[in-house]
């Protein structure tokens, strides 16, 4: 597990955010991004993982490193893991897990008592991961994306109870 520093984006962030959601092979269109941290308006939050380099000496550079990020909203009366993003090179090093228990976390502080999401039907990884940290598959709904794939819509109480420890991202 490759362990990381993860806190707040804002606006300084928006480059690497957008480099990091790139690489996602269904990236969010940059106009939202944009909108998102530079408008201010939604009671949205974007959580990055920092590291630095692997395989680098730990330099100031290396630690604003943005090796992927979560953003945390609401659903009515229910916090929603919108987005969860790690470069590809990074993946199945538990940075995936961390972002979600901090993204738990700040919705746990912020009164929520659950977290609820949706993942694509054929993402097998990441739905591993989200039922190793005690999500529960709710629903499924046919179509939802534009594509035509259907979402596995999965929801678990806070404060998150960690099952499995090997799904990782």
């Amino acid at each position: 597990m490759l362990l990381v520093d993860i806190r707040f984006c804002g606006k300084e962030y928006l480059d690497q955010i957008l480099a990091v959601d790139e690489t996602s092979p269904y990236p969010w269109p940059e106009r939202v991004i944009i909108d998102d941290l530079l408008g201010g308006e939604a009671r949205l939050f974007y959580l990055g993982a920092f590291a630095p380099f692997a395989s680098s000496p730990l330099t100031e550079d290396s630690q604003d490193k943005l090796l992927g990020y979560a953003v945390l909203g609401d659903e009515g009366e229910k916090s929603l893991l919108m987005n969860l993003v790690i470069l590809p090179e990074y993946k199945r090093r538990g940075i995936g897990s961390q972002l979600v228990v901090a993204a738990a976390e700040c919705a746990e502080e912020l009164g929520f008592k659950s977290l609820i999401l949706r993942v694509r039907r054929s993402n097998h990884v990441a739905r591993l991961l989200y039922r190793g940290l005690s999500f529960k598959t709710d629903a499924i709904r046919e179509n939802y994306y534009s594509d035509g794939e259907a979402a596995q819509c999965m929801s678990a109480r806070l404060p998150l109870t960690i099952k499995d420890q090997t799904a990782n991202l």
